[in-house]
């Protein structure tokens, strides 16, 4: 039996059709394990090659996980990597990281408040079309290489700054030194550099401590099912979002 999401399909612009079990589940990544942690746990419980997911998520960052499963469903995974996203951040200011979140080593810069409208004037700064540089500490390669390897190895190298775009920033709740915002942006924008260029622009520093994605491409968090919920195919089958 299949469960059949007709709002996601439209929004995701998907059909995909399978004698096999084919098609996306929506998984609620928790955290302490990487994106491909994922990948690996249904790989093994269905014995099927071709699953991969819409974009990943730090190992610390829970959320909105899309996985395709059967070669059918992976040929539009592009459709996730390249769709808006909606993350729930909480950012400590004071104190900056090397990785940017509370991963990293981490230095104290100021305990000086800040007050709540040059939050708001600043963060505005961050809203449309910007240029980022990705952290250093990411997956991102470099001559063939994930960016985080040089980083380890204490290999200096330079990130050139990417255009993204950043489609709404909303302050949430702000109690000195954490800050907790909403954001909706394109492909390609790292939340840690975010959190990381608010605090440099505050001129306290920032780091990201708690990172939630909540929607990719008009699917939400409540459509998705806790990884620890997907115990046999049949689950599977349950949550399988179909065409």
């Amino acid at each position: 039996m299949m469960r059949k999401i007709n709002r996601v399909n439209k929004s995701a612009g998907l059909n995909v059709i399978s004698p096999k079990i084919s098609g996306f589940l929506a998984i609620d990544k928790p955290a302490g394990i990487t994106s491909f942690d994922v990948i690996k746990k249904l790989r093994k419980l269905t014995g099927i090659k071709h699953i991969g997911h819409g974009g990943a998520l730090d190992p610390f960052a829970t959320g909105v996980l899309i996985v395709a499963i059967g070669r059918p469903a992976t040929r539009h995974l592009k459709k996730f990597l390249s769709g808006d996203k909606i993350y729930l951040a909480k950012i400590k200011l004071g104190a900056v990281s090397d990785t940017f979140d509370r991963d990293g080593k981490i230095k104290e810069v100021s305990t000086e408040q800040v007050a709540i409208g040059k939050i708001k004037k600043i963060i505005k700064r961050f809203v449309g079309e910007i240029e980022q540089v990705p952290p250093i500490f990411s997956a991102l390669k470099i001559r063939g290489k994930p960016a985080y390897k040089y980083a380890r190895a204490s290999v200096k190298i330079t990130l050139a700054p990417r255009k993204i775009i950043i489609l709404s920033i909303k302050i949430l709740a702000y109690e000195w030194p954490f800050l907790t915002i909403s954001v909706k942006c394109g492909k390609g924008t790292y939340i840690r550099s975010l959190a990381n260029d608010i605090g440099i622009a505050l001129g306290c520093g920032g780091y990201l401590t708690e990172l939630r994605r909540e929607n990719v491409c008009g699917i939400d968090i409540q459509d998705s099912v806790p990884l620890d919920a997907i115990k046999s195919i049949s689950d599977i089958e349950k949550f399988l979002i179909t065409a």
